[in-house]
């Protein structure tokens, strides 16, 4: 003897879970979909930045910044030694003389890392873009540029 009402609510509840549950993979499928898709974009504008050619980098840059490693312990700190060049309606939280903490490396044995960074920054708040070694007077992310280079791509593109 079977008793049907119990069987009946126990088919609803089965059912009703199982609505839930394709409602949450629903939602994580689109919620995964649109992290990808930002993700993508944004990568996509950085690498955008990253393909221009040295010209086109000076003349989107709002600041261009020249930054020296000091270390400290086993960190080498990032610290800005000469800013090439800054838009004057550029906000720039720093100056000759601070830490850029989020170029800091740790330093071991076997790394090298040049004598510091470029550093290039968009819009304002100006927000870093890229930063690339230089080593000597050579900054080795734009295939070996002499800094002089860099310096007259910068005064000739005002």
């Amino acid at each position: 003897m079977t008793n049907p009402p119990t069987s009946d609510a126990m088919q609803r509840k089965v059912k009703r879970l199982s609505v839930a549950v394709w409602i949450l993979a629903i939602l994580l499928c689109g919620t995964l979909l649109v992290s990808f898709v930002v993700v993508r974009s944004l990568s996509i504008a950085r690498s955008e930045f990253d393909r221009l050619p040295p010209e086109q980098r000076v003349q989107s840059a709002s600041v261009i910044a020249l930054a020296k490693w000091q270390r400290s312990g086993s960190t080498l700190r990032c610290v800005i030694s000469e800013i090439l060049k800054q838009r004057p309606d550029t906000v720039f939280y720093y100056k000759v003389g601070d830490e850029f903490r989020a170029g800091n490396q740790r330093a071991t044995e076997n790394a090298d890392f040049g004598d510091g960074e470029v550093l290039f920054f968009t819009g304002s708040p100006a927000r870093l873009e890229l930063a690339t070694a230089y080593r000597d007077d050579r900054i080795t992310g734009l295939g070996d540029m002499p800094i002089s280079t860099l310096r007259e791509i910068i005064r000739t593109s005002k």
